[in-house]
């Protein structure tokens, strides 16, 4: 399959690359490396050179990669089907996704930030628009970030990027990594579906164990909890009913004389006040929503699980 780029992520000749970002210090600016990644060449007659008319030539014939496991947590098989998934999407959405997994890079950084600049300078996004998504998950630190870059941004509402975290963390900590991004991938696609169709994405777009599944699975459990202990309270009532005959009317339970009110009062007793805190909107604090790096905006999450 070929992905011609003159700029993503071309596949080097030799058999590991590293990827850099640039992260500004207090007194000047550092090259940071986040990881070391190994490629798997599929153009095996591609040849390195100092000469940009050759360097260009590579690259226009070479292919790039999707997933940039620094941590060593996939297998073989796992790299080549994420890769191939990714590359699906590629192709068919025109939509650029990267899978990262990363050593655990420190609490001091702003995750979600920190994955908006990795891809700027890893130029992670298709067309004009840099439509795509980066997963970024750090294994040590139990995090996963997912960010947004491009006008679909929009359509990845803070919702529907909350559920999607939601069913890859069950994975996760179910020590899954691989259906944890697996799950990402499909809901991923299910909303691109949608958009391609003209159409906004819902939770119950997404793709099984989403919100409208699970509520239905939760109600019906919460009618079937609910129904055996009123039936077996009903059953029990029932046996104790001393009544043989039924009465037309309530006299037959009345003393003789009726009932007679001679005075109604209402007698006020106490009130209850509750406070509740009203949360603070701090768009710098916030673990999702939209955000802006190097004057660009993005939409992203971040959760620890």
């Amino acid at each position: 399959m070929a992905r011609v780029s003159s700029l993503m992520r071309p596949f080097p000749e030799s058999a590991r690359d590293t990827v850099v970002l640039e992260t500004p210090s207090a007194s000047a600016t550092c090259s940071i490396v986040i990881f070391s990644v190994s490629f798997a060449a599929t153009d095996t007659s591609a040849t390195s050179s100092t000469d940009e008319n050759d360097a260009d030539e590579t690259t226009d014939g070479g292919e790039f990669t999707w997933v940039y496991d620094a941590y060593g947590l996939l297998s073989d098989e796992q790299y080549t089907e994420l890769e191939d998934e990714l590359a699906e999407i590629y192709d068919e959405y025109k939509y650029d996704v990267v899978l990262a997994i990363s050593p655990d890079i420190g609490e001091e950084h702003d995750y979600r930030k920190y994955v908006a600049t990795f891809m700027q300078t890893n130029e992670i996004g298709y067309g004009d628009t840099h439509e795509g998504m980066c997963i970024f998950h750090q294994p040590d630190a139990r995090n996963i970030t997912i960010v947004f870059r491009g006008e679909t941004q929009d359509d990845f509402t803070e919702s529907i990027q909350e559920e999607m975290l939601d069913k890859c963390k069950e994975r996760l900590k179910a020590d899954d990594p691989f259906g944890g991004y697996q799950s990402l991938i499909r809901d991923l696609k299910s909303g691109l579906s949608r958009i391609s169709e003209g159409k906004k994405i819902r939770p119950m777009d997404i793709d099984d164990g989403t919100v409208s599944s699970r509520f239905f699975t939760d109600l019906l459990m919460a009618f079937v909890i609910m129904a055996i202990p009123t039936a077996l309270m009903t059953w029990h009532q029932v046996r104790k009913m001393k009544t043989k005959v039924q009465q037309s009317n309530a006299d037959q339970y009345t003393a003789d004389g009726g009932l007679e009110l001679t005075e109604k009062r209402d007698i006020f007793l106490y009130t209850t006040m509750t406070k509740t805190e009203k949360p603070k909107n701090d768009d710098n604090d916030s673990d999702s929503g939209s955000f802006s790096s190097g004057g660009e905006s993005f939409s992203g999450s971040s959760s620890d699980y």
